[in-house]
């Protein structure tokens, strides 16, 4: 069976400041920084929030942007290394990169952040998620991260955040040529070039990246006594195009177009396990503009194949799904005044699962029940800015076939302190429509299941200045309806359910310090992700901390420039968590230790075009798992020589 739907990532299963303390040290840090009298010319735009171009100090929601600077910087073996010291982000790795990752945004479950790439909604359309480890980091030019619910603006899966990568861009005549080189065999490189004319812009990235990986599985804890150790290692390649073209003074067309193909080695306690994945997506975009409206019509395509072969399988036939999603997406905006804009949106989703056919134990080659679903969805938002208060309202109907339809909203209400120093507070709710899986499964389906449900509230405080910026957040999100397994015992199955809950509370803080050539950032966040479902035994609330979720988390990093070199330390704390043994019938409960992590990296600018890199990564060789059973990949070390004209 498709091991990663019998293992789905919906996991719901310490403490964290009080309000009062929390209240007083904002209050106390505001009043500090409010002593600086010069404020920062912080221009950065961000378009994920709220569908629409905003500052990003404008915006009444938990906003992160990592830049094309900050990946260059960082030199990322995989996305997550850029993701790591998000507050409120927690990894879950099965190994190192190459295999998979489970993303609990602010505790929550795997499945409940959207991945958008380009505005395209990413990854399969039977598990309803998309693999991070697929995503080549060489297509990246900036990533932009909302956490909390934004299913008002952006529709299903949006329960806990939204994070949107936007693919490479360079002006005409620009070019960039890097290799890498590091631990483990492992051997990239990539190439982007942008050409063009006066209204015709385009930029092209090929990457190609493997390694030879390392045994993932851990085998003294006996969850898999018959695997064989071997190293898992990966291969890919992409292929990218993105461009515009001004067809007028009012109007535009642009496009993106991305193809990733690969393979790769991966441990389960079913057995040794290889996969080989062709993925590709399309955005062709229309927009138009006006004086004070703006309007876009784009048709978007993205395909996801995977063919798995399980070696226990007594089949010699292997496991292949193929699932495309057709979207297609109409959205207008107009401003009123320089303080008020609307939004007005339609979208339409075709999810199909098409050629795909599953291998189960002991039987012969099975079929979805249903190979198709179409979701329909309209909303209206508006941003209003009067005097000093600021107001974010939108609205959003869902029509989603077999799970029915589902009305969201999020209401924020903002005050600035100061000119640079606002409160705000918030209210809204987010769904997560029942996955292809859940509903089609061959003999592990549902078709009564409905969306899970979440109400979150939010109260946020954050400044910026010349030197300094800061974030503090609170947040309560209740999470109904959520999809487990349970033994049906009429059909003698286990069957999804709509029978768990969660709730989700906590608090993120970020400071960043920049003097000179030096500049500190600092994250922390702490998240009580409580089971609420029922115990089936004891008819009670289970009351425990969810799966694989980390309460605490650390972060910091110091970035230093200094003439021809730059430096960076990145350190990470992780707090204990709490895992299942699954090789044992029940599973029995184990406990991952806390640790810290810490990587170091240095840039020397030979030239005005050539520089080499050096990064260890693990540079204490911690090597913590954070999945029981699976090995970590430890210390490793890379050196990059790259080559630029800009």
């Amino acid at each position: 069976m498709h091991s990663a739907y019998m293992y789905k990532n919906n996991l719901f299963r310490s403490s964290s400041f009080q309000k009062t303390l929390l209240a007083v040290t904002a209050l106390s840090f505001s009043s500090f920084l409010a002593a600086e009298q010069e404020s920062s010319d912080n221009n950065t735009i961000v378009v994920t929030a709220n569908r629409s171009e905003q500052n990003i100090n404008d915006v009444l929601a938990a906003v992160n942007v990592i830049t094309r600077e900050d990946i260059e910087r960082i030199q990322p073996e995989s996305i997550t290394d850029l993701l790591v010291n998000i507050p409120g982000f927690d990894f879950a790795f099965s190994g190192g990169a190459g295999q998979t990752s489970s993303l609990f945004t602010r505790g929550s479950s795997s499945d409940h952040t959207l991945i958008l790439i380009d505005g395209v909604r990413v990854g399969s359309a039977t598990l309803g998620n998309k693999s991070f480890s697929d995503i080549p980091v060489a297509q990246i030019e900036r990533i932009e991260i909302v956490r909390g619910p934004r299913a008002s603006l952006w529709g299903s899966d949006a329960i806990a955040g939204v994070i949107q990568i936007f693919t490479r861009k360079l002006n005409t005549g620009e070019y960039s040529v890097s290799v890498t080189a590091g631990s483990d065999e492992f051997v990239s490189t990539d190439l982007s070039f942008g050409f063009g004319s006066e209204k015709i812009s385009n930029t092209v990235t090929l990457s190609f990246e493997e390694s030879d990986g390392f045994d993932v599985f851990n085998d003294a804890n006996d969850f898999a006594p018959d695997s064989e150790p071997d190293n898992d290692g990966y291969q890919r390649i992409s292929a990218a195009i993105r461009g515009d073209y001004e067809l007028s003074n009012q109007t535009n067309l642009d496009w993106v177009f991305q193809y990733d193909d690969g393979e790769n080695s991966f441990d389960n306690s079913f057995g040794d396990n290889e996969n080989e994945y062709s993925n590709y997506f399309w955005n062709i975009r229309y927009i138009y503009t006006d004086d004070q409206w703006r309007s876009e019509f784009s048709v978007k395509q993205s395909i996801d194949e995977a063919d798995s072969n399980n070696s226990r399988e007594p089949s010699n036939e292997s496991s292949f799904f193929k699932t495309q999603r057709n979207q297609i997406n109409a959205l207008t905006q107009y401003e009123w005044n320089e303080n008020v804009n609307f939004s007005a949106g339609a979208e339409y989703y075709q999810d199909d699962i098409g050629e795909s056919r599953v291998v189960q134990f002991n039987a012969p080659t099975a079929d979805f029940s249903e190979e198709e679903r179409i979701s329909k969805a309209a909303f209206l938002s508006s941003i209003v800015n009067v005097g000093q208060f600021i107001g974010e309202l939108s609205a959003r109907y869902d029509d989603v076939d077999t799970a029915g339809s589902e009305n969201t909203f999020n209401l924020s209400l903002g005050y600035k302190i100061l000119d640079n120093l606002t409160l705000s507070a918030s209210r809204s709710k987010g769904f997560k429509a029942p996955t292809l899986n859940d509903l089609y499964f061959p003999n592990f389906s549902n078709r009564d299941l409905v969306s899970e449900v979440s109400y979150n509230t939010e109260f946020l405080l954050k400044g910026y200045w010349k030197k300094h910026s800061f974030m503090l957040v609170g947040y309560e999100n209740n999470v109904d309806q959520l999809i487990a397994f349970s033994f049906n015992p009429d059909t003698f199955q286990f069957l999804p359910f709509n029978i768990d809950r969660a709730n989700l509370k906590g608090h993120e803080a970020t400071y960043q310090y920049r003097n000179g050539k030096l500049t500190h950032k600092f994250s922390a966040s702490f998240v009580d992700a409580i089971d609420k479902s029922i115990d089936s035994f004891t008819g009670e609330a289970k009351n425990e901390q969810l799966l694989r979720r980390a309460k605490e988390h650390y972060g910091y990093e110091l970035i230093a420039e200094l003439g021809e070199f730059s430096f960076f330390v990145q350190g990470n704390y992780i707090g204990r968590r709490r895992d299942n043994n699954f090789s044992t019938f029940p599973a029995t409960p184990v406990y991952l230790k806390s640790h810290i992590s810490v990587n170091i990296g240095a840039t020397y600018q030979a030239t005005e075009d050539l520089n080499f890199k050096l990064k260890v990564s693990d540079f204490t060789d911690a090597n913590e798992s954070t999945v029981f059973g699976y090995n970590a990949p430890g210390q490793q070390v890379y050196l990059t020589v790259q080559y630029r004209n800009f």
